[in-house]
């Protein structure tokens, strides 16, 4: 009797090896997205909003956004009362103020800046809740300023520094009080193109930054009450905060 033929070794890895499945490659992980500029809030909000809800929520990723603001702002800020600081000095014969005084300027204002940046994102957060992203879009919103900071120093350099201080019969009649005199040479500052601008700035660039952020709140709640109540609770204090700064100028008599 034959005796069965045994199989090739061979033939059954073969066959074992073709019916195994094709192993899946594993898919390379999806680029994260890029954040949106802040510049992208001020030119659409509805694109700011779409491109920020593809990525997490990081609070700080904006802060140096009203952070360069505030630093703009102050240097506009000492610019144009270091005439009035000069101008004090020279006919009370007091010290002139130096470098050090420039760099408080800048330095509280830039300080200013950011500590308003947290009151909005504080009371926008309250009102907003936290899909409304107060932290984010309020310190986007201080893109608008840097643009308009720099035109007041433009401004200002451009100005003839005998725009800035009270006329020579006035002078006279101001006596030797260096604090009276800086006060006569801060409200002829406001006269000017510069200080003017420098006020109007301040406080309806401010105003203004409510609007980009309502556009963009209005998108990431979907809820027009949550999205006024964030925009409106920081409105009040962050204009009455800016008032304080620039009052010097708009208040000097």
């Amino acid at each position: 009797m034959a005796s069965p033929r045994k199989s090739k070794p061979g033939k059954s890895n073969a066959s074992k090896a073709t019916s195994r499945p094709p192993t899946p490659r594993k898919s390379a992980p999806a680029p994260l997205s890029d954040p949106p500029t802040p510049a992208t809030l001020l030119v659409s909000p509805r694109s700011f909003v779409r491109q920020l809800q593809e990525v997490d929520l990081v609070w700080w990723r904006y802060i140096w956004v009203p952070a360069v603001a505030g630093l703009l702002g102050g240097l506009a800020y000492t610019l144009l009362v270091r005439h009035a600081a000069v101008f004090a000095a020279a006919n009370s014969e007091t010290a002139a103020p130096g470098l050090a005084t420039s760099a408080v300027n800048v330095l509280g204002t830039t300080f200013l800046s950011v500590f308003i940046f947290v009151l909005m994102w504080g009371f926008g957060r309250v009102g907003a809740g936290f899909g409304g992203r107060a932290a984010e879009v309020y310190g986007a919103s201080f893109a608008l300023m840097p643009p308009l900071y720099l035109l007041v120093i433009v401004v200002t350099l451009l100005t003839p520094a005998a725009a800035f201080l009270p006329d020579a019969a006035g002078v006279t009649g101001l006596g030797s009080d260096p604090r009276v005199l800086e006060r006569a040479a801060l409200a002829q500052t406001f006269q000017t193109s510069a200080g003017f601008a420098l006020v109007v700035v301040t406080l309806l660039g401010t105003a203004a930054q409510f609007g980009f952020v309502y556009a963009a709140m209005r998108q990431l709640t979907d809820k027009p009450i949550q999205a006024v109540m964030g925009t409106l609770l920081p409105l009040l204090p962050a204009l009455m905060i800016q008032l304080i700064g620039v009052s010097p100028l708009l208040f000097a008599r």
